[in-house]
């Protein structure tokens, strides 16, 4: 644990993550500019929103940024399941959620490959992603 460092601030690129857990703290979420421990339930499974379903629902549903803290003394492991559209889909804010007047498109719309193509480029530490992707504040 003392080399391990965790997995810096992040959202998941797909729809939603499913995330199986074996019980020990270290996973944390950002709330109104401070990070909150999310408490492991026993036998659960925890449902993070993520990117494709901030931009599908042009931006009702958030995105959860999100970061892995390592924990010295007892071993934290983590299954996650990226729930996403083919990488041949273009995805973009429901039609019946945008209207040019009332509700404009809030995020530009793209195929899902090239959207996971360009996030792995966005550097460590640097915003996220997704946020050069908007194109207003919803």
């Amino acid at each position: 644990p003392e080399l391990a460092m965790g997995v810096p601030p992040h959202t998941d690129y797909g729809l939603l993550t499913a995330l199986i857990h074996n019980g020990v703290v270290g996973l944390e979420i950002l709330h109104h500019g401070k990070w909150l421990h999310v408490k492991p339930l026993p036998n659960a499974i925890l449902i993070n929103v993520a990117d494709q379903l901030e931009i599908l629902s042009n931006g009702k549903c958030k995105s959860v940024l999100h970061r892995v803290l390592v924990n010295s003394s007892v071993p934290r492991m983590s299954v996650a399941m990226v729930y996403g559209p083919s990488h041949d889909i273009v995805v973009g804010p429901a039609p019946e959620l945008v209207d040019m007047e009332g509700r404009p498109p809030a995020f530009v719309s793209m195929e899902f490959k090239k959207y996971i193509d360009l996030k792995q480029t966005n550097p460590v530490g640097a915003p996220p992603f997704l946020d050069q992707l908007r194109l207003h504040t919803v």
